[in-house]
């Protein structure tokens, strides 16, 4: 049972296929064991592990990314820690400005986010949400795990249709697949309601 915020650590059970911290290309190169680089969560200290995005609400960590082009690449997976902020901290737009689009330029269009540990979510307007959407037009970006009442904030505010979900990834034991193989079960699935166009 975790008991304290910096225990919460981000899956490291992938590091065999791709560790963030030997890639030239992630936004976030720095040294998780630099104590001047530890990451917080308000006033919390966070596990050093987790990267920031310039928000006080909301952490990352790219647990994998397969830059070939799709449709076997192209894609990245991304675990998120705290509260998905828009309201006060632009939770949306700092992830795309300091993460996001920095895949996107190296040809990352189709993200999966793990949000299990995405523990509130105080949304305002989509703006930010749609421009997004238009710098990936062939891609998408899928929910993993989110709590039901961070989607039901999605929904509420208009967001939800950004983003897929379904309650079957829910059901996934993600940790117990290989990178590759939970893409592959979430991409078919998107591919299913999409149709043969992506």
């Amino acid at each position: 049972m975790v008991e304290r915020l910096s225990d919460v650590e981000p899956h490291y059970g992938w590091l065999g296929y791709y560790d963030p911290e030997l890639d030239s290309r992630s936004p976030f190169a720095h040294d998780p064991d630099d104590p001047d680089a530890r990451p917080q969560l308000y006033t919390f200290e966070a596990n050093p592990r987790w990267d920031g995005i310039g928000s006080e609400s909301l952490l990352v960590k790219i647990l994998f990314v397969n830059y070939a082009p799709a449709p076997e690449g192209g894609f990245a997976i991304i675990e998120l820690l705290g509260e998905w902020n828009d309201l006060y901290e632009n939770d949306w737009r700092l992830l795309c400005d300091n993460c996001l689009d920095w895949l996107v330029a190296q040809g990352i269009d189709r993200f999966v986010l793990i949000c299990e540990n995405v523990f509130h979510a105080y949304l305002e307007a989509d703006d930010y949400y749609a421009d997004f959407a238009e710098r990936i037009p062939e891609g998408w970006v899928c929910l993993l795990r989110a709590r039901p009442e961070v989607l039901a904030e999605f929904e509420r505010y208009g967001i939800s249709p950004y983003f897929y979900w379904n309650s079957q990834f829910d059901d996934l034991r993600w940790r117990k697949l290989k990178p590759w193989q939970l893409y592959a079960l979430v991409a078919e699935s998107i591919a299913r309601l999409l149709g043969p166009a992506r």
